[in-house]
């Protein structure tokens, strides 16, 4: 199976989705923020707090750079990662196939309603971010995968149909 990006909104299930489709292919899993929250010793929320977004921003864009060279992995992204052409750019160029989790929002609402782990959720309008990003996910997949209640097993699965139908 070709690498594979998966991207879309936070508690879209990008995460938990890349651990169910590597049960079913050969590929490792690498989730963007964890590698970020790695390297620089710090929380995602802590990051924004002491540097700000545009540095975080920075920093995906490095771990992109740097992880989209893998090409036997599924990379799970931060959801604000495929809003920046450079990191589509990047990935496209490196040979993945970008998969846009397409969760519906009030799915995502109660999945995050105790969430305070996510810099972006003190954003006053959750829905409007949403909203906002919606079209940069949908034009940055090169498959839709379109769910609301699926298990991750189920939606791996959904996923990995997609990708033999395009090899």
């Amino acid at each position: 199976m070709k690498s594979i990006a998966l991207c879309g909104f936070m508690g879209c299930g990008k995460t938990t989705v890349a651990k169910a489709l590597s049960k079913i292919s050969t590929l490792s899993v690498i989730d963007t923020d964890e590698y970020i929250v790695e390297k620089e010793k710090l929380s995602i929320t802590r990051i924004f707090e002491l540097y700000g977004e545009d540095y975080f921003r920075d920093k995906e864009y490095e771990a992109i750079c740097e992880l989209s060279h893998n090409h036997s992995c599924i990379l799970a992204l931060g959801g604000g990662a495929v809003t920046f052409d450079r990191n589509v750019r990047t990935l496209k160029e490196n040979g993945y196939t970008i998969v846009f989790i397409d969760t519906d929002f009030n799915t995502i609402k109660e999945r995050l309603i105790n969430d305070t782990s996510r810099p972006l959720l003190k954003t006053d309008d959750i829905e409007a971010l949403y909203n906002k990003r919606y079209k940069l996910y949908k034009n940055a997949g090169d498959i839709i995968i379109k769910c609301k209640d699926e298990t991750s097993e189920c939606i791996a699965m959904m996923i990995a149909k997609e990708m033999s139908e395009k090899a």
